[in-house]
């Protein structure tokens, strides 16, 4: 097993991909408006059983996590593939990227690069007509010239290449500003601004280094709040805003305040409450959270006070190898994460009447600083809050109760712990505590097993799956990589026919560089083992294929049919299970149902493989 399916199989697409898009469920699968193009019905299709995804409208194009992820945030690979390691807590190649005086000449290069983008933005707000928009939404939510400054907020024109423009000139070439995430390349080629008619937030790194920005529209753009993609700069996974800031107030005042926006950290900052930092408005991860445990052990999460976010507490049915809900009361924040704030006794400040922690704190930094001190554990507050919604007189609410904490509970490893809130649980609802141990103790037995169920049947999957596609494709990169004279039969293979990521990032740099060292040299560390295991293949290859290149020609032809044959047959699957849970919901006007008019013809796709194969085999027979 290589690392992509270790990944894999800690990670679900579903949930990968609903962190992005709004997904709403159609028979055993899932479908929205494809996120890749503008269309009013959906074509965009997930699919839990396969692990992959498919838009059957204007993209038609599919993939799996690592495809969705690097066409969604403009990562090749290698980058898609540390992101998602990082998701699934996988650690990676200890080997850095940059490795030669050139690559740290590079880094420090794009970070200068970064710098001269912030002077800009910043310079813009506070001088340029243009900005005044942005100097206005400054004002009205109340930021001090001083904070301004501190934060070096800027202005992005509204115009396709202003920044992009003003970095040529300064000497940064197009590929340097597309390193970073500034700009992003046209379909039709050239490239345009990321960040358009926003008011700008630089984002810094623990070193006091620009590592990206947050955009906030101005106008009614979606999304309201835009960061820098993925990058060697960029780790949305472990970059916190304000913590360039906020981490010598953490390490004095012994305490660190989560907030869920910039604005409610800088606003706090302005005010004098200076250990506070911010999420930026996504998923709070366990990355984050281990860098501010190594500046203080007491950390107050303070979030803003949306009622979806609130009243969602603890919703979803527990989850096989997670145990924490995933529609708990912390929409941005992972279940993983959420285990991890149980663990460690995080403090919650409770933030009545619908207001955000800065609009608290801009009418009342008295009485922001009165909640940080009745802050409470994040269990305690997460009872209080799904009791306070149940009829006491009646025996279903209180079992339902019981069902939804009781997997939080038993994420708490201290015994002592664990026992207090049994305790408690049962002394709100009015039971027996009994009860709540004994339902504990068979919940986390049933859990054990279920547990091992699934890694057995997902190493069996996995074995029946390596026989199959990833035999074939192993097969073909070898003919490729072994074989010179194969490269014009090659170059005509499309790499949407792999099903693995990684076997389609190695057949693309291929079919950029045919140079094995070049390839090597642009593959991810934790890939060199898996590249040099498909080099290895071909010590099984057999013996007359090195004497006859015809032979090697007609190896690699059976070899491009049989990966159409599969990839044709996924597609076929798939458009059948659309098409029979949306007539189910008498919804065949869909787009999906004009698959049928529109789509692909899989069955006379497939007798022409066949065809070509038994032509093929015929050859090779010598008849």
């Amino acid at each position: 097993m290589n690392v992509t399916d270790d990944i894999k199989q800690k990670l679900d697409i579903v949930d990968v991909i609903s962190q992005y898009i709004q997904l709403s469920k159609s028979g055993r699968n899932f479908k929205a408006t494809c996120p890749f193009h503008a269309e009013k019905t959906a074509s965009f299709f997930v699919f839990p059983e396969k692990q992959s995804w498919h838009c059957f409208g204007a993209c038609a194009t599919g993939g799996d996590i690592f495809t969705f992820v690097m066409k969604k945030e403009g990562l090749d690979f290698g980058q898609a593939l540390r992101l998602l390691a990082d998701k699934a807590g996988i650690t990676l190649s200890s080997k850095t990227e940059l490795r030669s005086k050139e690559d740290t000449a590079r880094l420090d290069r794009l970070l200068k690069l970064n710098e001269v983008a912030a002077e800009y933005f910043h310079y813009l707000l506070l001088h340029e007509p243009e900005a005044l928009t942005a100097r206005q939404y400054a004002d009205k939510r109340g930021l001090s010239s001083l904070a301004i400054g501190d934060f070096q907020l800027g202005y992005a024109p509204n115009k396709w290449d202003g920044l992009t423009n003003y970095l040529t000139k300064s000497g940064y070439a197009a590929e340097e500003q597309l390193a970073v995430g500034l700009i992003v390349p046209r379909d039709t080629g050239g490239y345009y601004d990321r960040f358009r008619n926003r008011l700008i937030f630089p984002i810094r790194d623990i070193k006091r280094r620009v590592a990206g920005f947050g955009g906030r529209a101005l106008d009614d753009s979606l999304p309201k709040y835009l960061n820098s993609p993925q990058t060697v700069l960029f780790d949305k996974s472990s970059i916190i805003f304000g913590i360039d800031r906020a981490q010598g107030p953490i390490s004095e005042k012994d305490s660190v305040v989560i907030t869920e926006g910039y604005m409610d950290a800088i606003t706090a900052h302005q005010y004098g409450f200076s250990n506070t930092v911010a999420s930026m408005g996504t998923a709070l991860t366990d990355r984050q959270i281990s860098i501010l445990r190594k500046l203080t052990r007491n950390i107050v999460v303070a979030l803003d006070a949306d009622p979806a976010g609130i009243e969602a507490t603890t919703r979803s049915i527990v989850t096989i190898d997670e145990q924490i809900p995933k529609d708990h009361w912390m929409p941005w924040t992972q279940s993983k994460t959420y285990a991890e704030l149980v663990k460690y006794e995080v403090q919650v400040v409770e933030i009545r009447d619908g207001k955000d922690p800065d609009e608290i704190i801009r009418n009342s930094p008295e009485k922001w600083a009165l909640l940080l001190k009745e802050s409470q554990p994040i269990i305690d507050f997460t009872l209080k809050k799904e009791i306070a919604n149940i009829n006491f007189d009646s025996s279903k609410d209180k079992s339902a109760v019981v069902s939804k904490l009781l997997p939080i509970i038993s994420q708490i490893n201290d015994a002592i712990r664990r026992a207090h809130y049994v305790q408690k649980l049962a002394g709100l609802l009015g039971i027996d505590e009994r009860f709540v141990s004994d339902a504990l103790f068979d919940l986390q037995s049933a859990e054990r097993k279920n547990k091992s169920s699934y890694n057995r049947k997902a190493k069996r999957d996995y074995t029946d799956l390596t026989v199959t596609s990833r035999y074939i494709e192993e097969y073909c990169l070898t003919l490729l990589l072994q074989y010179t004279d194969l490269r014009e039969q090659g170059l005509t293979l499309s790499a949407d026919y792999f099903e693995h990521s990684e076997n389609k990032d190695i057949l693309l740099k291929w079919q950029a560089n045919p140079d094995i060292d070049t390839i090597m040299a642009g593959l991810d560390p934790s890939m060199i083992d898996y590249f040099r295991h498909v080099q290895s293949f071909h010590t099984r290859l057999p013996g007359s294929l090195i004497l006859d290149k015809r032979e090697r020609e007609l190896a690699l032809k059976d070899c491009i049919n049989r990966l159409l044959e599969g990839y044709v047959r996924s597609l076929e699957i798939k458009k059948k299970l659309i098409l029979s849970a949306e007539k189910e919901k008498g919804d065949i006007e869909s787009q999906v149902a004009k698959l049928i008019e529109h789509g692909i013809d899989e069955s006379r796709q497939l007798q022409s493989i066949f065809k070509k194969r038994g032509r093929l085999f015929s050859r090779t027979r010598g008849v």
